[in-house]
């Protein structure tokens, strides 16, 4: 045996230091598996106008610009939720915190990468290689083997002789040997094929160890004197270094001290050209911070000078928003007292109007009352003295006659309570589908001695099928508004009829018609008129004050209904209600 453990122990030591972070840096180097990677993510952030920011992270990564890379991905993170565009983002997060050796995230990265990634190959050799560099071996070792060397597709993404290599390493620290050897011996021929010297010289080297762990010196030495040949043509001062060191201890045990003292004074020569080269990189950063603190130190100066400017400036700009503020404030107050006064002076409109309705009412009503009353008067009075001269057959005509006009001063005090309550907001409303044909019987039930008593005919045609969505007492309201004014302003004989105008999915119309007096058309337009103003009935003999018209607009508005009046004198009258089927979508 050439060498004692101790040797081995220290070429150990410093052999694997080396081709472990080499190792890593071939598993993590971009290459031209990368470039394709690439290259497909353009295809993809080509395919959608919207995908600027995706293609700006391509061009980040294409550049090694790491920091960039991660800003720009957390924001894509953010508002994309195609996970074909996540596996590309998680996959360029990982590569910049491997690159950054960020290895805990670039881990949870990877595995937030899915199975159906193109490139699901690159994942796993990327996580395998993080395992190596965490001295988990079995754990590198099972995701290095998971890689199927048969699939065409998957193989070309990855650097093979990487594979092999890594491989090769598990099983060494894992103390598998025979296998070690097979795999390195694999990876130093595909190293071979691709004609990459630097890759085939760290090969080398840990296969010799390999060997040095079996004690097979002379294997190892030759694979030694490979390493230190290519490292004297392609290697860097440290490799050089290294490989020198090796060749020394060499020589020593194989008791040749000529040629080791050779490689011992080489590899002194390495040492101090790698000590001046980082005096010379020393003394290039000390006069780098030389120049940076002259220039801070000019910035600083700059800075000074643009402060006492800027507070000039800004004193300026103070005393300017300040006068700007008075000048808006001012004119927001002169503003706003003008808009109350015009709040004020409507209100004050509004009120008059409705002090003007509220006097009309009760004018009108106080009127109507007083003659309603007195007519009842008289009315008791005359059947008094009837009953005292017993012309009981004369009763019965004097007895109607105050039952309609009792009937006609309750329908005024309803009326007059209704209006009440709807100008209070007032009172149950609830709007549900009913039968119409259902509501105007109701109606014309209450009223039906009045209407033998007068002689009238009443007739309902409207169909039981036709129903509308409305609060069912506000408009029996209506319609005994309608029926009331019908009888009053109705002789004897005549006919009241409803029956349905018109129909579609969403609307009703129909007409509620009398053969009575009718009305002027000045008497016709102010009944339809939105002004709250009341108005007196041109037939002044009879009850009423206007007030039943005009709280029958007013529920009909409430119902989201409609009304208008045909009419003329001496040819009855036609009230015409449109009102709503249904109401949100309710059937």
């Amino acid at each position: 045996m050439f060498f004692s453990n101790t040797v081995i122990n220290l070429v150990k030591v410093s052999l694997f230091g080396t081709l472990f972070l080499v190792s890593a840096n071939v598993s993590a180097k971009r290459n031209k598996s990368n470039q394709f990677l690439d290259q497909k993510a353009l295809l993809l952030a080509g395919e959608r106008t919207n995908l600027k920011e995706f293609s700006k992270t391509i061009a980040f990564v294409q550049e090694e610009n790491w920091d960039s890379v991660l800003v720009n991905t957390q924001k894509l993170l953010q508002r994309t939720e195609n996970q074909k565009l996540l596996n590309f983002i998680h996959y360029y997060r990982a590569e910049a915190f491997h690159k950054k050796n960020i290895l805990k995230y670039a881990m949870r990265e990877f595995n937030l990468v899915g199975s159906e990634f193109e490139f699901y190959t690159m994942v796993r050799f990327n996580k395998a290689g993080i395992f190596l560099s965490w001295e988990k071996y079995n754990h590198a070792l099972n995701l290095f083997k998971s890689i199927d060397t048969t699939d065409q597709k998957g193989i070309r993404t990855i650097p093979i002789d990487a594979l092999f290599h890594n491989i090769g390493t598990c099983y060494f620290h894992l103390g598998d040997f025979e296998k070690a050897e097979k795999y390195l011996l694999m990876a130093i021929q595909k190293i071979l094929e691709a004609k990459n010297d630097s890759a085939l010289m760290v090969s080398y080297m840990e296969l010799a160890a390999v060997y040095y762990e079996q004690y097979q010196d002379e294997k190892a030495i030759v694979y030694f004197e490979k390493a230190y040949y290519l490292s004297q043509k392609y290697g860097s001062f440290e490799s050089k270094q290294k490989t020198s060191l090796n060749m020394a201890v060499v020589e020593e045990n194989r008791k040749r001290y000529d040629k080791a003292l050779f490689y011992r004074k080489e590899y002194e020569d390495w040492r101090d050209s790698l000590n001046d080269q980082n005096k010379i990189y020393e003394v290039a950063q000390i006069e780098k911070k030389l120049a940076l603190t002259h220039e801070q130190q000019r910035v600083k100066l700059l800075q000074t000078e643009n402060k006492l400017k800027q507070a000039r400036l800004n004193t300026y700009l103070f005393a300017a928003l300040f006068l700007l503020l008075v000048i808006i404030f001012g004119t927001y107050f002169y503003r706003q007292s003008v808009l109350r006064s015009r709040v004020i002076l409507r209100q004050k409109q509004e009120l008059d109007l409705l002090n003007a309705t509220k006097d009309q009412l009760f004018s009108i009503v106080s009127h109507d009352l007083r003659s309603s009353v007195h007519a009842l008067s008289v009315s008791n009075s005359k059947l008094k003295d009837k009953v005292q001269k017993q012309e009981y057959a004369s009763l019965e005509n004097q007895l109607e006659e105050n039952s309609v006009i009792a009937t006609n001063t309750y329908n005024m005090l309803d009326n007059l309570l209704n209006w009440a309550l709807l100008q209070t907001n007032g009172g149950y409303f609830k709007q549900e589908e009913h039968r119409l044909s259902m509501l105007v019987d109701h109606v014309a039930f209450n009223f039906k001695g009045v209407l033998n008593q007068k002689g009238i005919t009443f007739e309902n045609t409207i169909p039981k099928s036709v129903k509308v969505f409305v609060d069912a007492e506000s408009l029996k309201i209506v319609l005994r508004n309608f029926m009331d004014n019908s009888i009053k302003f109705s002789e004897s004989g005549a006919m009241i009829s409803v029956s349905v105008q018109s129909e579609n999915e969403d609307e009703v119309c129909f007409q509620w018609k009398d053969t009575g007096k009718g009305m002027s058309e000045e008497t016709r337009l102010k009944l339809l008129s939105d002004s709250p103003q009341l108005t007196k009935k041109d037939h002044e003999k009879t009850i009423g004050s206007g007030l039943g018209m005009n709280l029958c607009r007013a529920m009909l508005a409430k119902n989201a209904g409609k009304l208008d009046i045909w009419s003329r004198q001496n040819e009855g009258t036609v009230m015409i209600v449109t009102l709503k089927k249904c109401a949100d979508g309710k059937n």
